[in-house]
């Protein structure tokens, strides 16, 4: 694939062959020698482009590009790449943080809004981040060349152009430069991709890098890259997710937890907190009988769900050590790192003084009394804090506050019968059984049985009311057919539909359909 060109602040090496083991000659000679203490690695290999983010003079981070997707990895996963294609050309680019931040976001993090300025105006793009005024960063692609904008309070306030987009920073305002940019690009199209989240995290091996193995690094990865791929031997042949579960566990304890870097400190205007390191998965969790509603945790790493723990005893803890109701294995992890407290209808979350902290829909906690639907976080692991209901009545559509990063909890059971793409059975054959229902951000429910239309938007006057900067007012509605199935179907908006992950213009539903608008998602699903 042909090389993408990012901005950089200067190019220190262009495509030059180094072999693997004149590596650490030559990252000492940059870092210390030239006393260059960030920047990034870039090598091409065949299929896939390889990124290696330097941040204060360390390996921060990796990237890989394949398929125009983006993935933020490991670090040991670039040296593995570059032992398999060691003559692949390697270049070296100096950066400032803030690009280096943006650069990452775009491998990190999923846009909230993509577009092509052939279908959407530039200009009423910044209009609208304006009228938000949350930080963003914006990366804006011109065939191979990539463009970064560092938006703060919804305003571009520093630019990262490739060498063929330089005379536009001559404009006297970051949002002329922009906006001068992107029309001055050549006839085709230009994709902007607009990042609401802009936290930015060390992978979860950088930690390994100490002053004492500095002349060392390219040897410490490759043994990790080689651990990793034999622990990964055994669990590729595994058939049952919890052995694949215990293979991951294994593959955690080589990657130790990194001290997040607090680039909020250097960057300034722009907000960045650090994402926790990863975390392996847990052990079983007791049952024991219980009247009523048992709260319960549902335990999730990255969208896998690893495990559901019904809160059944008065005390439930979380730590690395086994003897925790939820063992999270990880050096980052403390030993006793939380604890969860029934006392008859109050559940409370408590941080028993751990290293890394415990957090509660984002916010770092020392106590917190849990509610239906609350996320615990402990590094990358998330835990849904759920009180199933025993027989709830039909919910009514309420106004939905913006859902964030909120992940919503979906049951793993599946319901055999699927009415997407067919005709439904008769009534009396299938009334009984399976009902459809609109699970909301908010967890509740929707009953669809009764409902001929349903808008989704911003505007007061929709049945289900979403928040966001590209919500339109009437953004989506779902209609019934004549068959009895349900249809969804984009009407405005910049953010566009998503089902599935995949942007629709129209699409029949079928159970377990997940329905994205903005950062806002809903589960269709059949009930009995």
């Amino acid at each position: 694939m042909p090389s993408p060109r990012f901005p950089a602040t200067a190019t220190l090496m262009d495509a030059k062959a180094c072999p693997l083991d004149k590596f650490d000659a030559l990252f000492g000679k940059i870092t210390q020698e030239r006393q260059i203490a960030d920047g990034y690695f870039m090598q091409a290999h065949p299929g896939e482009i390889q990124l290696l983010f330097v941040v204060n003079g360390s390996p921060y981070g990796a990237g890989r590009l394949a398929a125009d997707a983006f993935t933020f990895t490991e670090i040991h996963e670039f040296f593995a790449a570059y032992s398999r294609h060691p003559h692949s050309p390697l270049s070296f680019f100096i950066a400032d943080k803030r690009l280096l931040l943006g650069l990452m976001v775009l491998f990190r993090h999923r846009p909230a809004l993509q577009f092509t300025t052939d279908l959407v105006d530039m200009e009423e793009v910044l209009k609208k981040l304006a009228a938000r005024g949350a930080d963003a960063i914006v990366g804006i692609r011109a065939g191979d060349e990539w463009a970064i904008s560092i938006c703060t309070k919804g305003k571009p306030v520093a630019n990262y152009f490739p060498p063929s987009g330089t005379d536009a920073l001559k404009e006297p305002t970051p949002g002329e430069q922009l906006l001068v940019y992107v029309f001055t690009r050549p006839p085709g199209g230009v994709t902007v991709d607009v990042y609401e989240e802009t936290r930015v995290g060390p992978a979860g091996d950088a930690s390994l890098v100490t002053p004492e193995m500095r002349g060392r690094i390219s040897e410490i990865f490759l043994k990790v890259a080689a651990k990793v791929a034999e622990e990964e031997a055994p669990r590729l042949e595994m058939e049952t997710v919890a052995e694949a579960v215990v293979s991951e566990a294994a593959e955690e304890e080589l990657v130790a937890a990194a001290a997040p870097l607090p680039l909020e400190e250097i960057t300034g205007e722009v907000a960045v907190s650090p994402l926790p390191s990863v975390a392996p998965p847990p052990g079983p969790a007791p049952e024991a009988a219980a009247k009523g509603p048992v709260p319960e945790v549902l335990l999730f790493l990255g969208e896998k769900q690893l495990g559901t723990f019904p809160l059944t005893k008065e005390e439930f803890t979380i730590g690395r050590n086994p003897g925790n109701d939820i063992l999270i294995d990880n050096v980052g992890v403390s030993r006793r790192h939380a604890v969860i407290r029934t006392s008859g209808d109050h559940v409370v979350v408590e941080d028993l003084g751990s290293a890394n902290g415990t957090f509660v829909n984002g916010q770092r906690i020392t106590k917190h009394e849990l509610q239906d639907g609350d996320e615990i976080l402990v590094l990358k692991h998330r835990l849904l804090f759920r009180v199933p209901k025993e027989a709830p009545p039909p919910p009514k559509a309420e106004i939905i506050a913006d859902a964030g990063q909120k992940t919503m909890f979906i049951d793993a059971a599946m319901i055999a019968q699927a009415a997407g793409g067919k005709p439904a059975a008769k009534p009396e054959a299938i009334a009984p059984k399976l009902r459809p229902r609109l699970i909301l951000p908010d967890l509740k429910k929707l009953a669809l049985e009764e409902e001929e239309e349903v808008t989704l938007g911003s505007g007061p006057e929709c049945k289900i009311q979403l928040s966001g900067m590209f919500v339109a007012k009437l953004h989506a509605k779902i209609v019934r057919e004549k068959e009895g199935r349900f249809k969804i179907i984009h009407v405005a908006g910049l953010a566009g539909t998503r089902v599935n992950g995949e942007k629709i213009s129209e699409h029949v539903l079928k159970h377990g359909d997940e329905i994205e608008i903005g950062k806002q998602k809903l589960l269709f699903r059949l009930e009995r």
